[in-house]
């Protein structure tokens, strides 16, 4: 006779199963979306792409969990919901006017479910931390030995598109592929986790550094600086931040001196951010403004309390539209299209859930 403990350590075991599974399934994903850019994100039909199969999967596998009461005891976890739930409010009245213009820029909030998933997960078995952290480093590795190939076929071999769009199979962008690569530097400099040889390292560092950083936007170069400006600051006793930044300073001076315009693009990029240097200054003059409007209308207009909602396109409904064909539907900042879609309430929650994340890091840090 079949015990009913025997049952439910059946089923413990299946769901387990799942989960680990969906943690694979999970990492190869980011992988797809690391290695392939915008055209990875165009898998599947349209509207189930693969990052809406991956929530689907992930939203099935934690209902299969019973660990979620314990990521409520974190409180950020109640900043999130809450800022979801917002969101969600000035989402649903504008589906039936803008249909899947709504769901698509919704992505921005319901893509949060994938934090809660994954915190179910490893909070209900903390050891699949380490199976994490296990995958990153692998990631890292060969992160930085193929970056260098992808980054050229990407920008110098005609690809074909990914089936159903009209984007390239591999699509990366400077922005994204920079914030990719500071993750790597601060995981190596700042700790133990990635047990790379340094001289190996440091090559990589300068064939990806030198590949892609030469052609990055403003984003993705000021991503990069404030990553190992802070790891630096807050691991300066390392002896491999020392040893980087003395072979970086090393390698700067030879090449200044043999071949100084080099550096020129990304000198004057970096500058660009602060002083206006006649360097990309139209884009972000168009961008201050298209921001400052946002933040007006928002902020001291009709749109305090809700925003434009999600659905509505913050381009071509504001008169900001640089390609003239409404396809450049939000302003390429997230915080203001936070505040433009929901509102000064939802910035607010949005900063909050931030600024609760990152000092919640900081105060285990200085402990």
């Amino acid at each position: 006779m079949i015990e009913k403990t025997d049952i439910l350590s059946t089923t413990h075991r299946g769901n387990t199963a799942i989960a680990d599974k969906y943690l694979n399934w999970h990492c190869f994903i980011l992988l797809g979306y690391a290695f392939c850019g915008r055209g990875f994100s165009y898998w599947g039909v349209s509207p189930l792409f693969i990052g809406e199969i991956t929530l689907a999967f992930g939203l099935a596998t934690l209902s299969l969990n019973k660990s979620f009461p314990k990521l409520l005891k974190q409180y950020q976890t109640w900043y999130l919901i809450a800022f979801m739930v917002w969101c969600c409010i000035n989402t649903v009245p504008y589906f039936p006017a803008y249909g899947l213009f709504s769901i698509r820029d919704a992505a921005l909030w319901y893509y949060c479910f994938f934090a809660l998933i994954i915190g179910t997960l490893l909070v209900s078995k903390p050891r699949r931390f380490q199976f994490m952290v296990e995958q990153y480093k692998r990631f890292s590795r060969i992160f930085l030995v193929l970056m260098p190939f992808l980054w050229f076929i990407s920008k110098s071999v005609p690809l074909p598109p990914t089936p159903g769009s009209s984007v390239k199979l591999i699509a990366l962008k400077p922005a994204d592929t920079m914030t990719h690569f500071a993750g790597i530097t601060a995981f190596f400099l700042g700790s133990n986790l990635i047990n790379t040889q340094i001289t190996f390292f440091i090559l990589m560092f300068f064939i990806n550094l030198g590949l892609v950083a030469a052609s990055a936007n403003r984003s993705g170069t000021l991503a990069f600086l404030n990553s190992f400006a802070l790891v630096s600051f807050t691991k300066a006793k390392s002896s491999r931040i020392w040893l980087v930044m003395a072979m970086t300073l090393f390698i700067l001076i030879l090449v200044l001196m043999i071949h100084p315009e080099i550096f020129e693009p990304i000198f004057s990029k970096v500058a660009s951010i602060f002083v206006d240097n006649n360097e990309r200054q139209g884009t972000k003059e168009y961008r201050l403004e298209w921001w400052t409007h946002l933040i007006n209308t928002t902020v001291f207009g009709d749109y305090f309390w809700t925003g434009r909602g999600f659905g509505f396109n913050l381009g071509a409904g504001t008169g900001f539209d640089p390609l003239g064909d409404g396809s450049v539907r939000s302003p390429h900042n997230g915080h203001i299209s936070v505040l433009a879609r929901a509102g000064v309430p939802g910035a607010v929650m949005w900063l909050l859930l931030q600024l609760s994340w990152a000092g919640g890091i900081l105060v285990r840090h200085f402990r």
